[in-house]
């Protein structure tokens, strides 16, 4: 699990770096301290969460708020599903051309807008297109998820959805769910 997860963080963050330089890296951040480094006990095995260290900060500047185990372990699988998803010829005939994550999808939405944890813009032949992309762990309830999607409704775009979730039955109680509102997923 952790080398799928370094694996993922660096084909993002740095893909031309070796996965020995690249930890070898986070390491003497940590040990300058640059990094903070946080360990989880996952139930796939164990995780590290870097932040900013107490180097990094100003005097008296307190640390950044650190995220639950439950948030961390969403944000790994929507960045294992970027790269799945960016690999190339993973969606033949379809060309993946580009992503954005949710930190960028935020920055130039309007308010109230939905935000889905990623867009993957793609290609086939001569028609162009994107897919805003909502990763499910299947920790939340169907009455969760259809608040999602009614905000759906409200947004400017009309391209479907692309939900990557747990299990064929998930994903079928989830469809149900967005034809139950009216939104293409």
């Amino acid at each position: 699990e952790y080398q799928q997860i370094a694996y993922a963080f660096r084909t993002l963050i740095s893909p031309h770096i070796a996965p020995g330089t690249f930890r070898d890296r986070l390491r003497r951040l940590h040990q300058g301290g640059y990094l903070h480094q946080q360990r989880y006990a996952a139930p796939t095995g164990g995780l590290w969460l870097y932040s900013v260290g107490r180097t990094s900060l100003r005097p008296g500047e307190r640390r950044p708020w650190r995220p639950g185990l439950t948030q961390v372990e969403h944000t790994l699988d929507v960045a294992n599903s970027i790269v799945t998803l960016t690999r190339p010829g993973f969606a033949l005939p379809v060309e993946v051309t580009g992503w954005q994550g949710e930190a960028e999808i935020r920055s130039w939405a309007p308010p109230g807008s939905p935000f889905p944890d990623a867009r993957i813009h793609w290609r086939r032949d001569a028609t162009i297109g994107s897919w805003p992309i909502k990763v499910d762990r299947a920790t939340e309830s169907r009455t969760a998820w259809r608040r999602k999607l009614i905000r759906y409704l409200t947004a400017q775009n009309s391209d479907p959805i692309l939900a990557l979730t747990t299990s064929e039955a998930r994903a079928t109680g989830l469809a149900h769910v967005a034809s139950e509102v009216g939104v293409p997923l």
